[in-house]
């Protein structure tokens, strides 16, 4: 899996939450690749509705863990969410454009330090998300029983 030359990241795999264009459930996510930040966006419907006509805070977080996934395959590491610390700030209407960012700030080992944040269409900041993702082998994937997809094999093993 790797980005392709007009700097579009591809979806994690068909049925992903975030990204996955067969899930009738998923958030829809289009990432691309724009200098050293990634960037993607997304509009909240009533299936994401929490409060009326806000997005439910758990849907807010997925979009930005999935932004910060997509990193991975920009840094071509195989990792999980080991913790995510989401900060709201401000209401995450529905029905209105936002777009979602995310970067890596640091690597210790195994560890991955990213950030991410999404904004709404005045570039209000919504919500911002720190989060420590762990490298680990593409093993750790295929426990699902589902497989792991073909593209991914080409990340190798980041191990755990």
């Amino acid at each position: 899996m790797r980005v392709a030359a007009d700097g579009t990241i591809p979806e994690h795999h068909p049925h992903c939450l975030g990204c996955g264009s067969q899930n009738p459930a998923g958030m829809g996510l289009r990432m691309r690749l724009d200098g050293d930040i990634i960037r993607g966006d997304v509009t909240f419907d009533q299936r994401q509705q929490g409060a009326p006509g806000i997005a439910h805070g758990g849907a807010v977080a997925t979009v930005l863990d999935d932004a910060l996934g997509s990193l991975l395959v920009v840094l071509e590491t195989p990792a999980v969410t080991a913790n995510i610390n989401v900060d709201f700030r401000a209401p995450a209407l529905l029905h209105h454009p936002m777009t979602v960012e995310a970067r890596s700030t640091a690597r210790d080992g195994r560890k991955l330090h990213l950030t991410a944040r999404l904004l709404d269409e005045r570039a209000v900041v919504v919500a911002e998300a720190r989060a420590l993702f762990l490298a680990v082998d593409l093993a750790h994937f295929a426990q699902g029983g589902e497989g792991v997809p073909e593209s991914w094999s080409r990340w190798g093993s980041s191990g755990a």
